[in-house]
């Protein structure tokens, strides 16, 4: 597994809560794009990400908390935000980036290697803070061999 830890600083995203099953955040997804359309701001996003702020290995899926956000080149004004987006806070620290071509289904599986194999074998430690990924190209017209995207752990040294 090919990990690079990195620093990254604090930034804001704007997002929406997901309750369910992860897979499905693609709704939650849909809601933002169709937001984004609204306000006209397509143009100004820079990446998808997703949140996941529950483990799916120790909470029923249908109580699973996801935040579907967009990464804006610019913040966004008040009276732009909705009764269902808000700017959501990703701390900065340090992370153990993984970097995946292909799939989303296939996600699961490098999160399963990522806590089952690499962790245990690292220096580092899963902090309490939230794991995200960055979606560098558009699902929408990239096909799906060829899909980027980021994965990032908070992690601290044991």
């Amino acid at each position: 597994m090919n990990i690079t830890i990195e620093t990254r600083e604090t930034i804001t995203v704007y997002g929406i809560r997901h309750c369910g099953p992860y897979p499905q955040i693609h709704r939650a997804f849909q809601a933002i794009w169709d937001w984004a359309q609204a306000e006209g701001i397509t143009t100004h996003i820079k990446y998808g990400v997703a949140i996941f702020l529950d483990n799916p290995k120790t909470k029923a899926p249908e109580q699973c908390r996801s935040d579907a956000c967009v990464q804006l080149d610019q913040p966004l004004q008040d009276e732009q935000l909705s009764e269902i987006v808000r700017p959501v806070e990703i701390t900065g620290g340090c992370y153990a980036k993984y970097h995946h071509t292909g799939s989303y289904a296939a996600l699961e599986t490098v999160y399963d290697q990522f806590y089952n194999q690499w962790l245990p074998q690292s220096n580092y430690k899963k902090t309490d803070q939230p794991s995200f990924e960055v979606y560098l190209n558009n699902p929408m017209n990239t096909p799906e061999d060829q899909l980027l995207t980021d994965i990032y752990f908070p992690i601290t040294e044991k």
